[in-house]
């Protein structure tokens, strides 16, 4: 049995709210991936003929009828699309972790957000008129704010913006902060740049996949045959809080997060570096920093985006982080199922290694259908796998700029051996 000061190092994900192309609930998004149903479609809230790319992986239509019955008119119009998002899964987090906001201690209650930039451009829901409230539309630390208004938390409230990580950030700075303080944080990832300036943009690098034809086999991380990721849109909070506080108060604890690291590539603004030299420090930091030897990670949520050259260059690092026994460690990748959703991808994908400890089955990577000769890991192909005894899971996300990420989750019966 861990002594009591072991354990106060670790911080416990007991609460998981999740809206994404798969749906607008952790269960039902959960559930579909598990099935390796594809949430990617041709875009229907504008017309994206005049798009090389024109498809996407699109919110649910119901997230809307959802937002019309938990925002009043007066809310709605004073928001935009990524606050109601940060609130509506932050409120299913909460639930989810069985927080009483009536008899909890707001002063203690800290909300980071991660968000790449869904705050500026043509938003859909402004309907192209700024108005009297478009500068608050355009802040950035609205949308943590937003949620601590909503809730009435008092602690510390940011947003950090690291591109395709942000999400992931937000999470390991919760980490850091709930480890150091002692209290409770709410952290969550959201993007909604499926747009048409945004897929322009993204074209322009030549980034993103236009296999119009058959959307659903768009994106095929590690696939022989990935032509670029898919832009899609949603969000993911998940509540933390100290190991040993969520035992006394008997909570669930989906798994323990036990190390966190970030780096910065210094390489390019929008290319890793091919060798995958600095993905692989940072995994091999957050395993340190874990406290657990290498051998004991038994799953990889890839960032894995279906491009050709990230695919490789986190192959590549996982070879060298890893060894030999990258060979035998599960690797998958949700974006082949969802798309990537930007700011939150990576709170997602962390939802998504924390449920896969605590149910024990792996999410699948669809539409690996050809593999190919350089990508030669074991990327679960095409249906979820359950597995036995999986303890701990390291999950991948990096981001234009060079923003690297790795958390270490643990699952919480190995937690208390």
């Amino acid at each position: 049995m861990r002594r009591q000061k072991d354990k106060e190092r670790f911080v416990a994900v007991t609460g998981i709210g999740m809206i994404c192309p798969l749906g607008i609930t952790t269960s039902e998004c959960w559930e579909n991936m598990l099935q390796g149903r594809s949430g990617i479609r041709r875009i229907t809230r504008f017309d994206p003929s005049d798009c090389l790319t024109q498809i996407g992986g699109e919110l649910p239509e119901e997230y809307y009828e959802l937002e019309k019955r938990a925002f009043s008119p007066r809310v709605y119009k004073r928001s935009i699309l990524p606050s109601r998002l940060a609130v509506l899964s932050a409120k299913q987090a909460i639930e989810d972790g069985n927080i009483d906001l009536d008899t909890i201690d707001v002063n203690r209650v800290a909300v980071i957000t991660g968000c790449g930039g869904s705050t500026f451009g043509d938003q859909i829901d402004l309907h192209g008129k700024k108005g009297r409230l478009g500068m608050t539309h355009e802040m950035l630390n609205a949308l943590s704010a937003c949620v601590s208004i909503e809730f009435g938390f008092k602690g510390p409230s940011f947003n950090v913006a690291t591109a395709c990580a942000s999400g992931a950030f937000a999470i390991g700075l919760g980490f850091d902060y709930v480890r150091r303080a002692r209290n409770l944080c709410v952290a969550i990832g959201m993007d909604t740049m499926l747009l048409k300036g945004t897929i322009d943009g993204f074209n322009r690098l030549m980034a993103l996949s236009e296999d119009n034809e058959y959307p659903e086999k768009a994106s095929r991380p590690f696939d022989k045959r990935r032509n670029g990721f898919v832009l899609s849109e949603g969000a993911c909070a998940v509540l933390l809080e100290p190991y040993d506080y969520a035992v006394r108060r008997g909570a669930r604890a989906y798994a323990v997060i036990s190390g966190y690291a970030a780096t910065s590539e210094g390489y390019n603004i929008v290319a890793p570096e091919p060798e995958g030299k600095e993905i692989a420090k940072t995994m091999e930091f957050a395993i340190q920093r874990a406290g657990i030897s290498k051998k004991k990670i038994g799953y990889i949520s890839a960032h894995g985006t279906s491009t050709p050259h990230n695919d490789l260059a986190e192959t590549k690092a996982i070879k060298m982080a890893f060894g030999k026994d990258a060979y035998g460690i599960p690797i998958s990748s949700q974006k082949s199922m969802i798309g990537h959703s930007i700011g939150a991808a990576g709170a997602i994908e962390f939802a998504v290694t924390a449920l896969t400890l605590y149910h024990q089955v792996i999410t699948p990577t669809i539409n690996y259908e050809e593999p190919d000769p350089e990508c030669d890991l074991d990327y679960v192909p095409n249906k979820a796998r359950e597995v036995q005894s999986l303890d701990a899971a390291i999950t991948n996300s990096f981001g234009f700029g060079g923003h690297n990420s790795a958390i270490v989750l643990v699952r919480e019966d190995a937690v208390l051996t």
